[in-house]
Order: structure tokens, then sequence, then C-alpha cells
């Protein structure tokens, strides 16, 4: 069979990985981030379940589904991308009710798990079984985010009309997420080096683990984490096109998305790094070269800096910087950290 123009440009292959990834993050957040809060909300009086029935009669008849239609006339690319973005919006709006944008909504780490039933299995949300082929999956996946989406719409609409939100203030809060930070990034990288334990999940399982962190994966198949040690530098390449995972990351490099950079960095990756970008790797280092594709895309876990150790969390993560999480660079030095901005390396475009 032919493939379309979208299937073409979309360098897909892995169906099923791109919809197992959205059933699984769907369920996720909303057994574990959206339907606890609002148990947690119903049960201290703040929107009970009758102030969400009639915020959904008021909006029901001129919402805007995010990943809605029921998938005809549309080919099995486009549809699986329309539930990625579908779940992007999902994941997005759940981050706008947080308890920092709700008057009353003190909810903790601790409310949380008892809401969802960690200590409890009596409480636990039951999350969906999956069964049937790719096609059965994904008519039910449009279906579900139809669904999902209405009650987070209800519900975001009905903490505005008991005042407990702003719709200025949400506003502004859904700007702020559809800006990608390298400091999501940043924060992975610091957590590894800071948890063993967190970091070998992290490089097992990928798109999986960032949700940990509270961190939505983004709209990717699979998430490859590729660490640096002693004997080994990692640097990513999308020789296709530009392949990148920009909700992790942030914003695409110009450099990563050049011709010179793609031919280069595959003929002579050590000539390379070290020509480009100054970084010059011993000869008793192995260079690998991972190539991202819409089906797995990949970030480096850089090599934790020397002089940090006693430091915090948070103060690990301003040493990360864009270059080091593709491998063309390594992380800051503890006493460069003052001349770093915004924790990125800014290179002139040629």
């Amino acid at each position: 069979m032919a493939k379309t123009a979208d299937e073409a440009k979309s360098h897909m292959h892995d169906y099923e990985a791109h919809v197992r990834a959205v059933e699984e993050d769907l369920e996720y957040y909303r057994t574990k981030r959206f339907e606890p809060r609002i148990f947690y909300s119903a049960r201290r009086g703040l929107v009970t379940l009758y102030d969400i029935l009639k915020a959904k009669s008021s909006i029901e008849s001129t919402r805007k589904l995010s990943g809605g239609g029921d998938g005809r006339g549309r080919d099995l690319v486009t549809r699986i991308r329309a539930v990625e973005d579908g779940l992007d919006d999902y994941v997005k709006g759940i981050g706008l009710i947080s308890s920092s944008s709700v008057k009353g909504l003190d909810m903790v780490i601790e409310d949380t798990r008892k809401e969802r039933g960690d200590y409890d299995e009596f409480f636990r949300i039951a999350k969906k079984e999956h069964h049937g082929d790719l096609e059965e999956r994904l008519e039910r996946l449009e279906g579900d985010l139809r669904d999902y989406q209405m009650l987070l719409d209800a519900f975001t609409h009905a903490l505005i009309q008991k005042g407990l939100a702003s719709e200025d203030e949400l506003n502004k809060r859904r700007e702020a997420l559809r800006t990608p930070d390298v400091w999501t990034g940043a924060r992975i990288v610091a957590r590894c080096w800071v948890d063993p334990g967190f970091k070998a999940r992290l490089i097992e399982k990928g798109r999986e683990v960032v949700r940990e962190l509270g961190i939505a994966p983004g709209r990717l198949g699979k998430l490859g984490v590729v660490e640096n040690t002693e004997s080994v530098h990692n640097v990513v390449v999308c020789t296709l096109c530009s392949c990148y995972p920009h909700d992790l990351l942030g914003d695409t490099p110009w450099w990563y998305k050049h011709d010179i950079y793609k031919k280069r960095i595959i003929a002579d990756p050590r000539g390379t790094l070290e020509e480009m970008f100054g970084l010059k790797i011993s000869s008793s280092i192995e260079v690998r070269v991972h190539d991202s594709t819409s089906d797995v895309r990949y970030m480096v876990l850089p090599r934790r800096p020397s002089g940090t150790h006693g430091m915090k969390e948070e103060e690990l993560a301003k040493l990360v910087t864009v270059d080091s999480l593709i491998g063309a660079g390594e992380p800051l030095h503890p006493s460069s950290l003052a001349e770093a901005k915004e924790f990125q390396q800014v290179r002139p475009a040629p």
C-alpha cells in the first residue's frame, strides 16, 4: 500500500508504540492526577458533583473537543497525531487547575496519594484495560478523549463559577504551559544525578518514568535515554528531518535542523563535535550517534560535573544546557554558573 503524504512526512512506522503510549498516559493522568482532585474537592465541598453537572450543561453546546471526531475520512497517522494532540491538551488542562491556581485546593502530595488509593486499594481508581486491534483501540481512544476532556472542561468551569479560579489567571497559565522549556530536561538530569534508582528506571523505560516528576512526556512513541560514561559519549541527530523531544528539552536548536550538522555528525562525529562545538572527546572514549525518529526520540544523560558534591537538586539542574542534553556539549561547571543565561548556550546562526 502506498503511503499518504502525511505518513511520509511524519516518518511514523511503529503505530503500536504511539497508540500504547497514549493509552498508558491517558489513564495515568486520569486516575493519578485528575480524578483524585475531583474527589478531594467534592469531599470538602469546594466543588460538588452537582456543580460539575451544572457546568457541563452550560458548556456542552459550545465547547470544542481536543482529539474529537470519529476518525472517518482520515488516515491512520493523522488520527494518531490527533489523539496525541488531544492527550497533550488534556494533560496541560490538568496542569492548569493545580493547587497554586485554585483557592482552597490545598492538596499536597500526601493528599493525592490518599485520594488515588496508594495506601488503600479500596479507594484506588481503576484504569481501563485495552484490547482489540489497533483500529478498535484508536477508536476507543478518540471516544475516551472526548469524555475525559468534557469532564475536565466541566470541572474547570465549575471552579470558575464558584469563584475558586480566575479565567484571566488560567489563561496566563495556559499560555505559559504552551512554551517548551529546557528546564524540564534539566530537572530530569538533576534527579538522575542524585537518585540512582530513578536513573536506572529512566534508562529502562524512558517516557513512563518522567511522569514521576510530574512531567508530561509529550507527543512521542518512545523516549530513548542514553547515558554518557567514562568510556562512552553519546550524541543525537535526526537524519530525516529534525525529530526532537521538544516537550522535554525545549526549543530545537538551529544547528540541529541544519544539513551541515546532520551530514557531518554521521560521517565524523568526533571531529564534528570539536570543530562545530569546541567539544574535544578523548580518543579513548567511544562516540555513539543516535538517530531520532518520529517513533523513538532521544535525549542524552550527561555526566555530573566535578565539584558538585553537596549541591541540591535544583542547583544541579542549573548546570544542564541544551547542548549537553543532545551530546554537543558538557554541563556547566559550578564556577561558571553565574555566566549562564537561562541555562542555555547561545550560538550565532550561520
